[in-house]
């Protein structure tokens, strides 16, 4: 048995058919939603987290029915998956775009921030997104003279351009980011991706190499130590369990530092420390049964809500 947990780099021929429904469906809708949104936004910081949560969007229905539903075991296929969408959907975004541009209407306003209204003609968008070169052509028409401004300063040139590339980059970036799913353990024998839990948060691990020599030994003592978490504000790790119909058991483990910002809002800074390593039947059951084996003595008024560490 491997000590650690390798994708088999396979995927189900179905995953490029809800790939190729969500590219005509679902992303140039998105697609369409941004460029409304960064229309009647005229606010340049605002549109950036809105090219953040564009990603987020891209990222989330990649993972859940492209990676997840189409049981997609190689990463490199999904990177290439969350790359395209991305660009589908910016492709999307700048037919719907520029269409707004050639239906400009009145302007609201004054001189320091205003709206231009418009709406999309069917017919255009068609014609825009079938012809890349008409379209580019446009854009680049656009990006010489401009259609928004900054006080009383057009937005055009080299100034718009990196603005276009910093909203695609954003876009991409946390596209590529947040797409994940595709390296999770999955069951070749029972074609399913195995089950996850996160088990009660523990106290902080303080030496990951002899933590991870034991694992790879099957010491049976190696969760001894382990106590459980009592106070919200407390350093902890938190164990996911991954485990099969066919008692194949994988385990990942993160650290989570406590630590309060600016506004003293309490944080937690993520720190990976083993991901996908095997663990056999009799650490599963110890991990499992944990709770009724150790019970944590409360020295605090202030106690764990386990279920909000594990949302941290």
């Amino acid at each position: 048995m491997d000590k650690y947990y390798s994708p088999s780099g396979k995927f189900d021929s179905k995953a490029i058919l809800y790939f190729i429904l969500i590219s005509v469906i679902a992303l140039p809708l998105l697609g369409l939603a941004y460029s409304y949104a960064i229309w009647y936004i005229p606010i340049i910081y605002l549109n950036f987290l809105i090219a953040g949560a564009v990603g987020f969007a891209i990222a989330w229905l990649i993972s859940k029915f492209v990676i997840t539903m189409g049981k997609v075991r190689n990463k490199t296929l999904a990177i290439i998956f969350a790359l395209l969408a991305s660009v589908i959907t910016l492709y999307s975004s700048w037919v719907v775009w520029a269409d707004l541009v050639i239906n400009i209407g009145e302007s609201y306003g004054n001189s320091r921030i205003g709206i231009t209204a418009s709406n999309v003609d069917v017919n255009q968008l068609y014609i825009l997104a079938t012809n890349p070169l008409t379209l580019f052509e446009l854009i680049a028409n656009i990006n010489e003279y401009g259609t928004w401004g900054i006080k009383s300063a057009t937005v055009s040139g080299t100034f718009l351009t990196i603005i276009w590339i910093i909203e695609a980059v954003l876009i991409i970036g946390v596209t590529l980011l947040l797409t994940n799913g595709s390296t999770v353990p999955f069951c070749e024998l029972s074609n399913q991706w195995f089950n996850s839990k996160n088990l009660p948060a523990f106290g902080a691990i303080d030496n990951r190499p002899a933590l991870i020599k034991a694992i790879e030994n099957g010491d049976p003592t190696v969760f001894n130590t382990l106590t459980l978490v009592t106070k919200a504000d407390q350093d902890h790790s938190v164990f996911t369990l991954y485990s099969s119909s066919n008692n194949e058991n994988y385990l990942t483990i993160n650290n989570k530092k406590a630590k309060y910002n600016k506004d003293g809002e309490l944080e937690f800074e993520d720190t990976l420390l083993v991901e996908n390593i095997y663990i056999n039947n009799e650490l599963k059951d110890k991990l499992i049964n944990f709770k009724d084996i150790i019970q944590p003595t409360l020295d605090s008024d202030e106690t764990l809500d386990q279920t909000q560490i594990l949302t941290e």
